[in-house]
């Protein structure tokens, strides 16, 4: 709760200062008329680095809790060894620059003062970025973090104007010149928003109708739906500032502005919410950690079978319902455009909100069971499941049992994944949930990569026990052996075709510190890589 309470802050934050700024950079007469009080932007800029701060304090206290240390040694430790610490360092440097413009500049020209501080925004921007969900699951951070730093942006640039008109809409005497401005900057910010959302949606949730199941899911989902009426307050502003809509007094314009600004609101709490739970990069694995989510299970028909997906699948009730939202929807444009009466607008966008949330949950419906129980003729068949069109390379397989083995392969020149399948008298079958995956860029660039994953429910063995620990690992160097040292024993395995696989399962749990001793033919260590802890997943980004 705290780390949404935060991220929620900070985007409105982010939101505000990027209105000040540009209310304070458009020309005398096309923005808000009189002078902002400068405490409220000295506010806006000390908060930022303070919010962030708080997500690096929270971030520490789990360390404290998770490895027995102080708060002070648990925070210290997310500040080096977190890419969190790194970004509030940069939010801090550019929210320091900016208090320096601030304090120090008072009889410089305003539009060079105010682009500074727009150039030191945008740092921050690609500082907070760094820390998103989007930025941890793309190599080398630089696709999320920019796809989610355009995302933020635009954001930004949308809701900031709006925000400040919320609250000074009785000086904007010009609407149509403010118009002439803000609504090319909407319409902008419209498109990199829907830009940036659909490549993050397709690393976060690829998933995306089987992310229902999942309180990621919904909340996205939730997100995607408050939209709409983003666009309608837009369209609404559009036309009546523009003069070709219904004319709207001072006040009742500020109620429209204020309106819209309370659907963003909405939109960044759930987003604040989002960061608070598990992405569904695989559905049927997340849910091995995350619940069920209760609403889903509320619109379904009937029950789901063990491991089995949902499907979009409308009836007659959700297509009415789904029928009467987009009614509503063009209803609430053509209230926008011709009634003055802002509670109008905002009852027409409640009432699609509702409608089309109704009509998608209600066209849900129990769809596939991935288990793939197909023989396939050979194992390159059987690896490329689920995996159509990626260049898929066997380095080596490892012996599990009798009946089945691990095939390591690497995909895409990217990812290094190891799977079990089992040798039937005709070929070969997957298991369903017997995958690991070190993902993205870990067969380049000459580094060591390897990882211990803990599953608490999975088919990686045959017998039913509390833990199960899968090592899969990566070394460039002239390695013959590695060596694991887990908390009560020690194993080595010999590194085929620079990689190396182990499986152990036990009736109880390891602790997490662990290392791997790499060793060359001799049995000397070459080197010793330390880890903290293990990976609660079947895949590590």
């Amino acid at each position: 709760m705290t780390e949404m309470i935060l991220n929620a802050l900070m985007y409105t934050s982010l939101a505000l200062l990027a209105g000040l700024l540009l209310i304070q950079m458009v020309p005398k007469g096309r923005g808000v008329e009189g002078t902002l009080h400068p405490w409220f932007l000295l506010s806006v800029i000390l908060a930022i680095p303070l919010l962030q701060f708080g997500n690096v304090l929270v971030l520490g206290s789990t360390y404290a809790t998770f490895f027995d240390t102080s708060l002070l040694d648990g925070t210290l430790t997310a500040m080096g060894e977190h890419i969190l610490g790194t970004s509030f360092l940069l939010v801090l440097l550019f929210s320091s620059a900016q208090l320096v413009l601030f304090v120090l500049t008072k009889k410089w020209n305003r539009y060079v003062v105010i682009s500074l501080q727009l150039l030191f925004f945008l740092g921050i921007i690609v500082a907070v970025s760094l820390s998103s969900h989007s930025a941890s699951l793309t190599e080398g951070y630089v696709t999320g973090a920019l796809s989610n730093g355009i995302h933020l942006l635009a954001m930004s640039l949308w809701a900031g104007p709006l925000f400040i008109v919320s609250l000074y809409g009785a000086r904007l005497e010009d609407g149509q010149k403010f118009h002439q401005w803000f609504s090319a900057l909407a319409v902008f910010s419209l498109l990199l928003v829907s830009t940036s959302g659909f490549v993050m949606m397709g690393e976060i949730a690829p998933e995306y109708v089987n992310s229902w199941m999942l309180t990621y899911g919904q909340l996205l989902l939730i997100k995607n739906i408050l939209i709409f009426p983003l666009l309608l307050f837009g369209f609404r502003h559009l036309v009546t500032l523009s003069g070709k809509g219904v004319s709207l007094s001072m006040r009742e314009r500020q109620r429209s502005f204020r309106a819209e600004s309370l659907f963003v609101l909405a939109v960044f709490i759930v987003t604040a919410w989002l960061t608070e739970t598990e992405p569904p990069h695989n559905v049927l694995r997340t849910l091995q950690n995350e619940p069920f989510n209760p609403v889903m299970q509320f619109f379904l028909n009937e029950p789901l079978i063990e491991n089995q997906l949902i499907a979009f699948s409308p009836s007659l009730w959700s297509g009415l319902l789904l029928g009467f939202s987009v009614i509503v929807f063009f209803f609430g444009l053509f209230v926008a455009w011709r009634w003055r009466q802002t509670t109008y607008s905002v009852g027409a966008a409640i009432l699609f909100v509702s409608a089309f949330y109704l009509g998608l949950m209600t066209s849900t419906a129990p769809g596939e069971i991935p288990v793939n129980l197909t023989v396939h003729d050979s194992v390159e068949e059987a690896i490329a499941v689920n995996r159509e069109g990626a260049e898929l390379t066997i380095l080596t397989t490892w012996p599990i049992d009798e009946d089945s083995f691990a095939v390591i392969f690497q995909e895409n020149e990217r990812h290094l994944v190891a799977e079990r399948l089992k040798k039937e008298p005709d070929g070969y079958r997957k298991y369903l949930d017997a995958e690991v995956e070190l993902e993205n860029g870990f067969l380049t660039g000459g580094e060591q990569f390897m990882d211990t994953f803990m599953f608490i429910e999975n088919e990686w063995v045959d017998v039913e026990t509390i833990s199960t620990y899968v090592t899969l690992g990566y070394v460039t160097e002239d390695i013959e052996r590695v060596r694991i040292q887990f908390s009560n024993e020690s194993v080595e395995v010999p590194v085929d075709d620079h990689v190396f696989f182990y499986v152990q399962s036990m009736n109880g749990t390891l602790e997490e510190p662990h290392q791997y001793e790499l060793l060359d033919e001799d049995g000397q260590k070459v080197r010793v890589i330390e880890k903290r802890q293990f990976v609660h997943e079947g895949h590590v980004h």
